[in-house]
């Protein structure tokens, strides 16, 4: 109870001080902030360095993806009546009779519960009381410890492995599956390899590689080499390179346009030379010359060139991938390279994947990923439940424990006296709407910057 108190504090704190630095920021320069706004991998550079959320708001399309919200669901429900087991079990071990217990559905939220006998409880010890209000509470946090154990400890991974699937870590990534309607359909498909994410190996912890160049970008440190381009690819107009709101794509008829600088021009404080030419030979070329200057490129591609994207706008990745073994119109062997234009966010949630690939092609994709998701929300909801059900606020297991952990420490010859229940009354109004309020403002803050900021 008292290190959830103080996970609250610090969760308090640090929401207080970044809406102080995002109003600070604001008034500074308006501009700017609705540049970061828009940019995944600069606003996540800002939370890095100046503070981090304790909790992170659950919102299906902005920090949960639209594919995750039935193993989300899923897992709720899990995580409440394994809690709510809790207190059944606990109850039946001090002689307390249970009067109703299922599970529901509240609009989408699913959840369980356990009614107890009132009379009953009423008249058990403090310490009987506790046993059955906290159980909930320690079945959760029992919970979490054995989900982190199987997760970290390679056991998904191993038992997969000895069935009909194999490992690709230190390779690639498996796909799993691709969003429909998206430009990848057709193209890539699901048990193909990736590789490589521009010039990011997926190597060693080729998942956690995956994600951190996804969606944590601002860490690597980008040595980016340039392409050697040749003159015939370049275009006369320059429409590619008006990126604006209006055109975050730039203002160019053909999708096989990218705006490109001279490579020497990256870290220049002066007008960048900017030139418009066609992306396919210089980016999706498998036979690609790299250079630093045009000095490293050979006569026939005599130009070092970088693709241009101002600052939180969409920006060409390159994927490398091999198809599958049983895909019978290519060469598993042979690596290809696919170029996508968008931000890297997007493309994580577009393309699920995982570091178990099937061994033969009847063999089914989602049982790896869906088995660790959900046991990753389990996790994950079972540590919040702990933490936050034993707060002493209002409708919480905590409140119920403070009546009885207070009841301890003033009751007189096994009776509370009518001035020990007053000071009682008050210490525990007192604590109550304190962690109330705190609770209140972490929750609505939490949702407040998840959804604003």
């Amino acid at each position: 109870m008292v290190l959830g108190v103080g996970v609250m504090i610090v969760a308090g704190w640090k929401l207080f001080m970044g809406f102080v630095r995002f109003g600070i920021r604001d008034n500074e320069n308006h501009e700017q902030t609705i540049l970061l706004k828009r940019n995944f991998e600069e606003v996540h550079q800002v939370e890095s360095n100046n503070y981090h959320q304790v909790f992170v708001p659950v919102i299906p399309g902005v920090t949960l993806p639209i594919s995750h919200l039935i193993y989300y669901l899923i897992a709720l429900l899990v995580c409440g009546i394994l809690h709510e087991a809790g207190h059944a079990v606990a109850a039946f071990r001090e002689l307390v009779p249970i009067t109703d217990a299922g599970i529901f559905l509240y609009l989408f939220y699913p959840g369980a519960f356990v009614s107890l006998s009132s009379q009953y409880l009423d008249n058990s010890s403090p310490i009987k009381k506790l046993r059955i209000f906290c159980a909930g509470v320690w079945h959760n946090a029992v919970i979490f410890l054995l989900g982190t154990l199987i997760l970290n400890s390679g056991i998904i991974k191993l038992s997969m492995s000895l069935t009909g699937y194999r490992s690709v870590e230190g390779t690639g990534v498996s796909i799993i599956s691709i969003e429909e309607n998206t430009d990848f359909v057709g193209i890539l498909y699901p048990s193909a390899l990736i590789t490589k994410i521009d010039d990011y190996e997926l190597n060693d912890a080729s998942l956690e590689r995956w994600n951190t160049y996804l969606l944590q970008n601002y860490k690597i440190i980008n040595n980016t080499r340039g392409f050697c381009s040749s003159e015939k690819d370049t275009m006369p107009s320059l429409d590619c390179c008006n990126i604006n709101a209006a055109h975050p794509y730039g203002n160019s008829e053909s999708r096989e346009v990218l705006c490109f600088q001279l490579s020497d021009q990256n870290n220049s404080h002066y007008q960048k030379e900017l030139s418009c030419r066609q992306v396919k030979p210089i980016l999706a070329n498998v036979d690609e010359q790299r250079c630093e200057k045009d000095s490293d490129c050979d006569e026939s591609l005599p130009t070092c060139v970088l693709p241009y994207t101002p600052l939180g706008f969409p920006r060409p990745v390159r994927i490398y991938f091999k198809h599958s073994p049983w895909n019978a119109n290519q060469d598993e062997n042979t690596e290809q390279i696919l170029l996508w234009l968008g931000n890297l966010k997007d493309l994580w949630e577009i393309i699920q994947v995982s570091i178990l690939q099937p061994r033969w092609s009847w063999v089914p994709l989602w049982i790896p990923l869906v088995s660790e998701l959900i046991l990753r929300y389990t996790a994950s909801f079972s540590l919040a439940l702990c933490i936050l059900n034993i707060l002493p606020a209002f409708q919480l297991d905590g409140h119920h424990a403070l009546k009885a952990i207070l009841t301890l420490l003033y009751e007189d010859n096994d009776k509370v006296s009518t001035n020990s229940k007053g000071k009682m009354k008050v210490v525990e109004d007192g604590i109550v709407y304190s962690v109330t309020g705190l609770v209140g403002w972490v929750v609505f803050g939490t949702l407040i910057s998840g959804v604003f900021f």
